[in-house]
């Protein structure tokens, strides 16, 4: 058997950044070959991830991209279980290597993420990345969210929280004036706020039926033996607050909450000659599905 001395383990260490003791078990078993004990360690790595898998990710961070012309833009999201390994740079790395491809690539999820391959030139997916940096780092750790817009007649805007916990992407379509690029940045910080209420959709006309139907049952509640006239203009008032709350055109917005986000649309529509129109919005939060 090759003898094991502290200079094969800290050069392993060094090139897989594994645990020192995990690093001699993997020299041991593979008889003082280099190659094979990082073969060994990316395995028993991967093995580790697969036990991990199911731990929740409460935490991580997004980071988003945009290009210099404003038409393509990509938001992601990366989890983790704890803050600590957040912070790590290992992480870190990891963050801004996969939204880097997700801004090069068409990618709409993060299944579609995981299987392009890392740009290290070693072949490997990102999928085989991360399960390997969980089996080194010890914690479950993966994308968990990928918003990718490009716009032919529009610009693309994002905004993530100084903190990194929570983020927005939005599409405006119908100009490319650096007004709407501007009114794209207001709305992303809008939507990623939350306020009144994280937006279910751009416009009542896109809120889940089935969501409308138990606004309905619950804004009849109490009303048993009124007049029929006026328990739909009870129902039609709380409806009306309600698509308030969760429409993102009929929401206040956050700066300035006399003017409703379609306002700003009209107004900034008026300002660069042009009808505007939001094509789409992501919100990402960590810790969030």
């Amino acid at each position: 058997m090759a003898e094991i001395n502290a200079k094969m383990v800290n050069d392993l260490r060094a090139r897989t950044n594994a645990p020192m003791m995990d690093c001699k078990r993997a020299l041991v078993d593979a008889q003082g070959d280099q190659e094979k004990a990082a073969d060994l360690l990316r395995e028993r790595g991967a093995a580790t991830a697969d036990k991990k898998l199911s731990n929740e990710m409460k935490e991580g961070l997004i980071a988003g991209k945009i290009s210099a012309d404003g038409k393509l833009g990509v938001l992601v999201r990366v989890g983790c279980q704890t803050d600590f390994v957040a912070r790590n740079d290992a992480f870190l790395k990891l963050l801004a290597d996969v939204t880097n491809l997700a801004f090069e690539n068409t990618v709409n999820t993060p299944a579609e993420l995981a299987a392009l391959k890392y740009p290290d030139g070693t072949g490997r997916t990102v999928e085989t990345v991360i399960k390997e940096l969980v089996g080194t780092i010890k914690e479950n750790m993966g994308v968990t969210g990928v918003a990718r817009y490009q716009a032919a007649t529009g610009r693309v805007e994002k905004y993530v929280h100084h903190n990194s916990k929570v983020g927005a992407l939005v599409q405006i379509d119908g100009s490319t004036e650096d007004a709407v690029k501007v009114l794209a940045g207001e709305l992303s910080m809008h939507i990623a706020a939350g306020v009144p209420q994280v937006p279910l959709a751009i416009d009542r006309t896109g809120v889940d039926p089935a969501i409308v139907a138990r606004e309905k049952a619950a804004a009849a509640t109490g009303t048993e033996g009124k007049p029929p006239q006026i328990v739909e203009k009870i129902i039609a008032g709380k409806l009306e607050k309600y698509f308030q709350d969760v429409a993102l055109v009929d929401q206040p917005f956050i700066k300035e909450e006399k003017k409703r986000i379609r306002d700003l649309l009209a107004e900034t529509g008026k300002a660069v000659g042009g009808t505007l129109k939001i094509a789409r919005f992501a919100r990402f939060k960590v810790g969030e599905i």
